[in-house]
């Protein structure tokens, strides 16, 4: 695979992740924004997503929406290009997520699809345009603390994203009607997640975490934030009663869903802080 190509997938998946990393998950998990989707007239949803989109834009585009070379200026052409993938990432990092939690189904209508991309598509793309303009790599060094003071910035960032879903019946919801398959994917895609913002998608501070460490050094660092994710995670669930009357298997299940959200903020912290 030439570089050239290998430097656009990164940025398509920099924005992907970043939409997450900025704007958080908690959007996702919330019964408010299905209900706004499935509720709301075709219309108003169709506005609401075109003026946010041109707010973005305008946003967006006043500083810039990637890191330019030297004097290099952006065409009338590229910004429209970019603009155009900011919306293709904002899209697929909701809708990967939620096919993951099982809100959005194989099965269901391209309406219903549509409706929740709508709902979603404005604040994912202000998570997008940021996450690529302000956290890609930087040549000015970032120091990075090792093992184990780096557990304290996954901690740190694992918080931060999951308390505000921890105490919500979201989690519970999904949980049960997710599936243990679906479960097993929402794990994969958690450490996937990790790895990606951590060592493979250029980040802030990219090359100060991947110098001299191998493949293997580099997914042990990935599996480590998300047992750290885990941790938190079940000390949340349990300080606020989410396991009270519930059977293990039950316990397991909440811990993987809100686990994603709390893997996300781990890889974060080891970004922006």
């Amino acid at each position: 695979m030439s570089k050239a190509v290998l430097a656009e997938l990164r940025t398509q998946g920099r924005g992907v992740a970043g939409a997450l990393l900025v704007v958080g998950v908690s959007m996702l998990v919330t019964m408010e924004t299905w209900w706004l989707s499935w509720r709301l007239p075709i219309a108003h949803l169709v506005a609401f997503a075109a003026v946010g989109l041109a707010v973005v834009f305008l946003l967006v585009r006043s500083v810039g929406f990637r890191r330019l070379d030297g004097d290099e200026r952006e065409s009338t052409l590229r910004v429209v290009t970019d603009f155009a993938e900011l919306v293709a990432q904002s899209i697929v990092a909701a809708l990967v997520v939620l096919l993951a939690f099982g809100v959005v189904t194989l099965g269901d209508s391209p309406s219903t699809v549509v409706r929740m991309a709508l709902v979603l598509v404005v604040p994912f793309g202000f998570g997008a345009a940021l996450a690529n303009r302000l956290l890609g790599q930087t040549d000015a060094p970032i120091e990075e603390e090792a093992f184990p003071h780096n557990l304290t910035v996954f901690t740190l960032g694992a918080v931060f994203l999951s308390v505000p879903v921890a105490p919500t019946e979201e989690v519970v919801v999904i949980a049960r009607n997710a599936g243990w398959p679906r479960l097993a994917l929402v794990v994969v895609l958690s450490v996937g997640v990790v790895h990606l913002v951590l060592h493979e998608l250029e980040f802030r501070g990219h090359r100060d975490r991947i110098e001299g460490r191998t493949h293997l050094l580099q997914i042990g660092t990935a599996a480590t934030a998300y047992a750290v994710a885990l941790a938190v995670t079940v000390v949340l669930l349990a300080g606020f009663g989410q396991f009270n009357g519930r059977g293990v298997a039950e316990w397991v299940q909440l811990t993987i869903v809100l686990g994603f959200p709390a893997a996300t903020g781990a890889s974060a912290g080891e970004v922006v802080l």
